[in-house]
């Protein structure tokens, strides 16, 4: 189900060369704040960037969703939607979200639509996470830009039973990210990295 679904969303959305992509099919829960932070010390990599993910739960199934971006080069960006999930069980999470990019101080804005999003369990407590995210522009009566892609290995660090206070998670995220409005220096896809934060509110 989840290859014909990718496979659809993929091919049914020209790729081209924009930002975007960073999330994960699994809502954030009811009453948490999830927190996932990436750091490109001194813009050290040319293509880097540091940014900030915040998402809160205020349902089992619906999140606020956004980050705010500091790239090595370019523009400040940040982004602000509204996210869904609709499927779970024990092998797989799906959602979906629907929001806007903003640069400063540029007005130029991307709507974030359709979206897909999703994490696979894989063994004990790693996951396969990411989204196919499409670009639009919102100046140009929503013209599409092209799709994002990312895919990410989640690893538990410390587990909640384990944790103090009002941590409810701590995870490490490594993967790739295929953006649209720029081209790696070499391939297609640019590598990325977050410690990840839950917090119970």
């Amino acid at each position: 189900m989840f290859i014909g679904v990718f496979v659809i969303f993929y091919y049914s959305t020209s790729i081209v060369i924009a930002s975007g992509g960073y999330d994960n099919g699994t809502a954030t829960g009811k009453g948490k704040l999830g927190l996932d932070l990436t750091w490109n010390p001194f813009n050290y990599f040319p293509e880097g960037q540091s940014y900030i993910v915040a998402s809160y739960g205020f349902s089992e199934k619906f999140d606020i969703h956004g980050y705010y971006s500091i790239p090595a080069s370019g523009s400040d960006n940040y982004y602000l939607g509204l996210f869904y999930q609709f499927h779970k069980n024990k092998y797989m999470d799906l959602a979906t979200a629907v929001g806007v990019r903003q640069y400063r101080p540029k007005s130029h804005r991307h709507l974030f639509a359709p979206q897909l999003l999703y994490t696979l369990y894989v063994f004990n407590g790693l996951r396969l996470g990411g989204s196919l995210v499409a670009i639009r522009d919102i100046d140009k009566n929503n013209e599409l830009l092209g799709t994002t892609l990312d895919i990410t290995l989640i690893i538990p660090i410390i587990k909640s039973e384990k944790l103090p206070g009002k941590i409810d998670s701590i995870d490490f995220s490594i993967g790739a990210f295929r953006p649209v409005l720029w081209k790696p220096d070499k391939g297609f896809w640019h590598p990325t990295y977050s410690i990840d934060f839950t917090f119970k509110i």
